[in-house]
């Protein structure tokens, strides 16, 4: 049974058997995954620029966009989460701080997402680990799927040049024997050398790396790189097939990169490599910590210090308050009111009178001489 008929199935079941917070994420699924078949349809101009040998990637792309649509939907309705969301776009929004959050997200989006650079702060190697696998993945996805859907083909006009058309749109052609021309056709293959590299970088940090070792799982924290890893190394293979073993193996070859493909599509909606779907809503976080700065501050019911943003505070309750979780305490007020300082404080008074209330507890139940 196809993943979109279950899909469909499960969105008209009876209540009882499925959750309501489910219903709206199943039908944006069905519905991201029927957009993605259409635009596949029209970009290769009705499939007449489609390679049907890649049809099994094609597929799996479809199923895989569905579901990392209902993981991301389902996500978004989690208490924290939806709160959050909702305060960043209003925040963004609000009425004469358009263009001033516009280059607060873009300064963000190049130092955070483009730069990585919160990463560098805790160690260079761990910063070129995830720079190589990120931006070698961006790169080869966004290499890979436009020629995947037909979007991007080439034509040999001439001896030497190659015209690319992008959505059936003709660009200029392109010398066969340039450099331009050798970097565009073996662009994968540096994407691949990416990868490989901050794969490998990886797994030696989590092989020597005590504070990894002791956190890590094999499911989370091995298995993304090893395919990552498979995916570059048979991707590589075709290259040196082609150019240098006359073909030899090249179906076998190419049969395996698609098996390593479809299952990292598969894995990526519900394996941690979801984290790179999720890390653009970072942006959304900076914003709201950079606003809430220039708010006014709640003042902690003890000390009287400014702490945080009121709004950040109020927030806060309202998660607290729809996970089922309850510090009230006296005189109408929460733990949440209460500064870092001064929770330890409260903290401590409690755990110094721990003694005294079990020693008056034990007098009361001791029975009587």
């Amino acid at each position: 049974m196809s993943f979109a008929l279950q899909l469909a199935m499960a969105a008209i079941t009876p209540h009882g058997k499925i959750q309501n917070m489910k219903r709206g994420p199943i039908w944006l699924a069905l519905a991201a995954s029927f957009l993605l078949t259409i635009l596949v349809i029209v970009g290769s101009r009705n499939l007449e620029h489609y390679d049907s040998a890649l049809f099994g990637y094609t597929v799996a792309s479809i199923v895989a966009f569905g579901a990392i649509v209902f993981r991301y939907a389902l996500w978004l309705q989690r208490p924290a989460t939806r709160v959050y969301w909702k305060r960043g776009w209003k925040l963004y929004l609000h009425h004469g701080n358009v263009l001033r959050n516009t280059g607060t997200a873009a300064r963000t989006f190049a130092t955070n997402l483009i730069e990585q650079r919160f990463i560098f702060k805790r160690g260079f190697s761990r910063w070129a680990m995830h720079f190589f696998i990120m931006w070698g993945c961006i790169l080869s996805a966004l290499i890979t799927f436009p020629l995947v859907f037909g979007w991007v083909h080439f034509k040999l006009e001439g001896d030497l040049g190659y015209r690319a058309y992008v959505f059936g749109f003709p660009l200029n052609v392109v010398q066969g024997r340039s450099v331009i021309a050798w970097v565009t056709f073996h662009a994968l293959d540096f994407t691949a050398v990416m990868v490989i590299i901050g794969c490998a970088i990886a797994i030696h940090r989590r092989l020597r790396d005590r504070g990894a070792i002791a956190l890590q799982q094999f499911t989370l924290d091995f298995v993304p790189h090893m395919l990552l890893i498979a995916i570059s190394v048979t991707g590589l293979m075709l290259t040196a097939s082609s150019l240098w073993l006359h073909g030899y193996m090249y179906h076998f070859v190419a049969l395996t990169h698609q098996a390593t493909v479809i299952m990292t599509l598969f894995y990526l909606p519900f394996g941690k490599l979801f984290h790179v779907v999720q890390r653009p809503a970072s942006v959304g976080v900076e914003l709201y910590q950079e606003r809430a700065r220039a708010l006014p501050q709640a003042l902690c019911a003890r000390c009287g210090s400014e702490f945080v943003a009121q709004l950040w505070l109020d927030d806060l309750k309202t998660v607290v308050e729809q996970l089922g979780f309850d510090y009230s305490m006296d005189e109408g007020r929460t733990l949440q009111d209460y500064c870092p300082r001064c929770k330890r404080i409260i903290r401590g008074l409690s755990y110094a009178n721990l003694p005294q209330s079990n020693e008056r507890v034990f007098k009361r139940s001791r029975p009587s001489q």
